[in-house]
């Protein structure tokens, strides 16, 4: 596969040299002609065709290197949807001990309150009387 890659983007290294050098070659030669018309000099022009057929035919490389590329299956999207069903259990089940934690910390705080409130009433009637 690394090896495919590698062959791909020389191919597109090659195909885009090939695109500056027939742009330079051409803009150098290439008679002079307005923008949506094509005259008969520019027709006649012989580095038109043999850069076209060039890039062309890098063209019609890349897509073969491209299609030989293995073609990947839902795998990934199952994969992905398996994952966030497991996250899912996992957060139901942290809410769940979160929800647990939170009613003993509730109890907690009033058997606290409840020892305060004893210590207080007990300091109230230790007190000497006035």
């Amino acid at each position: 596969m690394a090896d495919r890659m590698t062959q791909l983007q020389d191919m597109i290294n090659q195909m885009a040299t090939s695109m500056t050098n027939a742009i330079g070659v051409l803009k150098d030669t290439a008679p002079p002609c307005e923008f949506g018309a094509i005259s008969q000099e520019l027709e006649d022009e012989p580095n038109c065709a043999v850069f076209a057929a060039e890039i062309a035919r890098f063209a019609k490389h890349i897509e073969i290197l491209i299609d030989s590329f293995p073609i990947e299956t839902g795998d990934v999207e199952d994969e992905v949807e398996s994952k966030m069903l497991q996250n899912d259990a996992i957060h139901k089940q942290k809410v769940e001990e979160l929800t647990d934690l939170v009613k003993e910390s509730n109890q907690l705080v009033e058997i606290v309150q409840k020892k305060l409130s004893e210590i207080a009433q007990v300091q109230i009637n230790s007190r000497p009387s006035e």
